[in-house]
């Protein structure tokens, strides 16, 4: 929970759970973050194709905590994992993105602004 009382967000969930449209996906595989942010639904309305649209998109929502494969018990590891593998990458951090949803996003409350570089990396896939 932030200070404010408002739940974390999740910054990589699937489009069923989404409520918040994070970004596109370029062709590089890098995410093109939208500001202010967009509710998830007028984009999945918009949307026609059989394709996986996490393939294409990035959307948030909230944190389900223990109902993730990802919680450890107090934390999300995917968040944790992702920033220790970008450090042993060597690539430098780069300035942080214009993020929607940066003051109740699980990854940045636990990990800070080490976790917004990997975090443009992150495609989400609902079909693992």
């Amino acid at each position: 929970m932030t200070d404010d009382g408002t739940e974390r967000t999740c910054p990589s969930t699937s489009a069923p759970r989404a409520t918040v449209f994070l970004g596109m996906i370029t062709p590089h595989g890098r995410v093109a973050y939208v500001t202010p942010a967009i509710p998830a639904q007028v984009v999945l309305d918009g949307l026609d194709s059989a394709d996986p649209v996490e393939s294409r998109y990035r959307f948030a929502g909230p944190c389900v905590t223990s109902s993730c494969g990802f919680w450890t018990g107090d934390r999300c590891g995917l968040g944790k994992k992702l920033v220790e593998s970008y450090a042993q990458t060597g690539e430098p951090a780069v300035e942080l993105p214009k993020c929607a949803i940066r003051r109740t996003c699980r990854w940045f409350a636990e990990q800070g602004a080490a976790a917004c570089s990997p975090c443009s990396y992150v495609v989400t896939d609902s079909r693992v």
